[in-house]
């Protein structure tokens, strides 16, 4: 009697990291409704391949074929998939086109179609309209995937998944990150290097104590710098503490999620330049009003969920802070109500997709 063949796998890529967590609702889902199906994971970074390593450790992880013929059939024709799913918008022509050939299906979810994407459509047209779904996070990502080339009737607005795996209950801080940043009228999440001047000047003229989490731990030592230039008494949080100190500046990586349960008002950078926006899902899951600026493209669904249900935006960095006392005051209606309207993109994903998982 002739062996049976291995079901062919899904092949799920994302660019970097982001990519990575974004997919895992995807892998989880598919393990616990499709486990007779491999899964093969590709990031296009290192980084990504490291964190795939860790979070996927028993699907094999790998690199992507660079987008350049003949690379992308023999690395399809290597992997053998049934499905190619792609996280965001990795549309490379090149490899889309191998898998055309093949009969082998392309969908992405999570997607997102931006303006520079829509500069370069000429070049992305044809790979577009081969798509056989595209999942779309918000009504404007949909019109924006059918100007680019893909047929409307394969475009399905579904959300994003990356918020099925925000835990909902989130982090609580620990008794030592408790001692070590103290009181504090305010925490100033995830703060790009670009609102730093601005930022710390408002807030030293605002008076406030606040713990300070910069988006890149090693620009710590410059917060301090400014710290000093403002006359303000400021420390890390490695340092012993001090009583007297009125900015606490995070140093240490994965402690932001916690540490947002310490002060009544959450202010999230990220929001006030060309980053576009930072999450507002951690300080809102404890339940904190949630302060932003008005760049919010990347977090355009938290935004729009939280809008006048605990997110407070606000033009420029001097009138958010103006805003924290009021708040503290009067907080105004509880976030976390708003944010079940942002879950269940994956089930509307995996529903998508499921005609493709068995072709034929």
């Amino acid at each position: 009697m002739a062996a049976r063949e291995p079901p062919r796998p899904v092949w799920l890529h994302g660019a970097s990291v982001g990519d990575m967590r974004a997919l895992a609702p995807l892998v989880r889902a598919l393990g616990e409704t499709r486990p007779d199906l491999p899964l093969h994971i590709s990031a296009m970074t290192a980084d990504g391949r490291r964190l795939a390593r860790r979070l996927y450790p028993d699907h094999p992880i790998g690199r992507p074929p660079l987008d350049l013929p003949p690379l992308p059939g023999r690395a399809l024709d290597r992997v053998n998939p049934r499905l190619i799913i792609l996280e965001y918008l990795e549309l490379w022509p090149a490899w889309i086109a191998a898998a055309h050939r093949r009969g082998v299906p392309v969908a992405v979810v999570d997607g997102r179609v931006g303006p520079r994407s829509l500069r370069v459509r000429p070049l992305l047209r044809r790979a577009a309209g081969r798509l056989a779904l595209f999942c779309a996070r918000t009504p404007e990502d949909a019109g924006n995937a059918a100007a680019l080339g893909v047929p409307p009737d394969r475009i399905r607005i579904t959300g994003n998944g990356k918020y099925d795996g925000v835990p909902r209950d989130p982090p609580r801080p620990s008794p030592d990150l408790r001692a070590a940043l103290g009181e504090a009228h305010v925490v100033v999440g995830s703060l790009a290097p670009a609102e730093e001047r601005p930022a710390l000047a408002a807030l030293a003229a605002a008076g406030l104590r606040a713990i300070i989490a910069p988006r890149y731990p090693r620009r710590a030592a410059a917060i301090l710098r400014a710290a000093r230039r403002h006359g303000v008494p400021a420390r890390r949080r490695t340092d012993p503490p001090d009583p007297g100190a009125r900015w606490v500046v995070l140093d240490t990586v994965g402690e932001l999620a916690a540490a947002y349960a310490l002060a009544p008002v959450a202010l999230v950078g990220g929001t006030f330049c060309r980053r576009e926006g930072q999450t507002l899902l951690e300080p809102a899951c404890h339940g904190r009003p949630v302060i932003h600026g008005p760049r919010t493209a990347n977090i355009w669904a938290e935004a729009r969920a939280l809008a006048d249900r605990g997110a407070h935006p606000a033009p420029d960095w001097p009138a958010a802070f103006a805003r924290v006392r009021p708040l503290i005051a009067d907080p105004g209606p509880d976030p976390r109500p708003a944010l079940t309207a942002l879950f269940g993109a994956t089930r509307r994903n995996l529903d998508a997709l499921r005609p493709m998982l068995d072709p034929g």
